[in-house]
């Protein structure tokens, strides 16, 4: 089972390199594919805000669901990137264990 930190820092890899790649505009995605991912990266804001408010029952479920909806998005926009990505999530240093409340009802 994935830690919280552990979760949060794929979430923010994915988001950074969807930013990266943007940026330095080499690829152009579809319209179609940026509707697609810009659906799940606004859902994973959702799931995050309602994390963090104490809406959620359940907020590991719901992190494991906002992971998955950051790798749909970036899939969406660069479907051929992933293996480096994954590579650079396993080479990457582990993050210090920090306290990380998210509030349960």
């Amino acid at each position: 089972m994935k830690t919280v930190s552990d979760s949060l820092e794929k979430m923010n890899m994915y988001a950074n390199e969807m930013v990266r790649q943007l940026v330095k505009n080499e690829a152009q995605p579809q319209q179609e594919q940026l509707k697609k991912a810009l659906e799940n990266v606004l859902r994973a804001m959702v799931d995050m805000t309602n994390i963090q408010s104490g809406r959620e029952k359940d907020s590991q479920a719901t992190l494991q669901t906002t992971l998955t909806r950051m790798r749909i998005a970036h899939n969406c926009l660069y479907p051929y990137a992933s293996s480096r990505l994954q590579r650079n999530m396993q080479l990457s240093k582990p993050l210090e264990e920090k306290e990380i409340s998210i509030p349960t009802k």
